[in-house]
This record gives C-alpha cells, structure tokens and sequence, in this order.
C-alpha cells in the first residue's frame, strides 16, 4: 500500500461500507467509497484507517468504536518525523434511514455543529481532527480526537 502523505486542497470524505449508500448526501467531487479507492468489501478497518490518513480524507463510518480505537492508537504510534494526525472522523448510527434522516445533506448539518459552544464547519472537522457523532436525536457531538498533534507547533 502506498504510505505517502499526500494533502488534498479540498475536502474529501471516504465512506466507509456501512454508509456507502450515502453517498449522494456529499458533494460529487468530494467523496470517496472504498470501490473508488480500490478496496475490496471486507478490507480490514486499519487499512481504511491508513489510506484514509495517507489521502488526507475524511472518515465517515458507522462503525465507531473500531475506527476511533485505530486512529487513537495510530496517533500515538504514527510515523516518526511526520504529523500522524487524521483528518477527522464522522460517525453515523446504523441504518440507512436513520443515516438520511440524520445527514439529509453537509449543508443541514453544519448549522448544528458545536465545539465548547462555538461554531463549526466541515472544514473545521478536517483540519482540527475532530469527531462529529450524530445521534439519534439531539444535536451532534464534536469532540477532538486524542492525542493532539505530535509536530512541534502542530499541523
């Protein structure tokens, strides 16, 4: 697998198997599924993981608990000599009604999204690491995802 670090200009989000079928809520030009990366049904979460963090996309998921597990152990081991920060995390709960109905599209979401009461942005999401939970109801919950960046001065 190729293991550059490459930064997109834009934001992009990876969509990961269990919400694929969301994937006329994003923007044409800024989603990516598996099958476009290249990876087979079935590829193991830490491959996702590692391809997501060396394209510099977005992780959208149902499957919480083992992406934010391998992306907090991939902080803290990352690379040396590199920032081994990802580019943020969207969890969805199951279900592809429950999904449309949460993310209806970027732009409805986005009004709603808090981080220690102050607003913000898809791109916010991206470059600061955090993850957006969406939940079944009430507002989303940002938070940052451990650890913080390793680089001097961070990334």
């Amino acid at each position: 697998m190729d293991d550059f670090r490459r930064e997109p200009k834009e934001l992009t989000f990876l969509l990961d198997e269990d919400v694929e079928a969301l994937k006329d809520v994003f923007p044409r030009k800024r989603v990516r599924t598996l099958g476009q990366m290249r990876l087979k049904p079935g590829t193991p979460d830490a491959v996702i993981a590692r391809k997501a963090w060396s394209r510099g996309h977005t992780i959208v998921t149902a499957n919480a608990d083992h992406f934010r597990k391998l992306i907090i152990e991939f902080q803290e081991r990352g690379p040396a000599g590199e920032c081994s920060c990802f580019f943020g995390l969207v969890i969805l709960p199951t279900g592809e009604q429950v999904q449309r109905r949460l993310l209806p599209s970027l732009r409805a979401v986005e009004p709603r999204l808090r981080f220690h009461g102050r607003a913000v942005t898809w791109k916010d999401v991206r470059k600061k690491n955090y993850e957006v939970r969406l939940l079944r109801a009430g507002p989303p919950r940002v938070v940052e995802l451990p650890p913080p960046c390793k680089l001097p001065g961070g990334h």
